[in-house]
């Protein structure tokens, strides 16, 4: 199983969008959110590529096909030339869960940037939680702090990966 992760184009942005609803949909019970008058979420992406270089959005490729997406922001590179680097936005098709798919394409996420790390779950979403520990648990060998913020309700685990050698 060779899982990669490839830079989403801003021609393939519909893909991208289409993608967001079915992320937004699975994350409904969490957030609560409802459908628009259309039908649909409300899930804009136009900023990813709007001259805001925060934003590194990658689909999860699995043998040639679309198994999800992963966005990269780099969280504070508006005032730090060292960002802190966040998992903002992880999906893998629900038939590629629970195969390695999304272990694979978290640790490649990782290492594509050396630099701290933030990723953070809603409270509510326990699944989210327990795959978010283990991986990282397994990609630090459990070098990370994980604190939780009530302001905001959410689990976020951190961890550096700029003493990491290139494999």
């Amino acid at each position: 199983m060779e899982v990669e992760l490839r830079p989403v184009r801003y021609a393939e942005k519909d893909l991208l969008s289409n993608l967001y609803q079915f992320y937004h949909y699975e994350f409904s019970p969490y957030t609560e959110e409802d459908l628009n008058e259309d039908g649909r979420f409300d899930a804009n992406i136009d900023y990813f590529w709007e001259g805001d270089h925060r934003w590194n959005p990658y689909f999860i490729m699995l043998s040639g096909k679309i198994a999800g997406f992963a966005v990269v922001l780099f969280e504070n590179l508006d005032t730090d030339p060292d960002p802190t680097h966040v998992i903002y936005d992880f999906m893998v098709l629900p038939k590629y869960r629970r195969t390695g798919v999304g272990s694979a394409a978290a640790q490649k996420a990782f290492a594509l940037f050396k630099a701290d790390w933030a990723v953070a779950q809603m409270e509510k979403n326990t699944p989210a939680i327990s795959f978010w520990r283990k991986v990282i648990g397994e990609f630090t060998g459990d070098a990370f702090k994980e604190t939780y913020r009530e302001d905001i309700k959410k689990f976020i685990q951190r961890f550096s990966t700029k003493s990491q050698t290139s494999a």
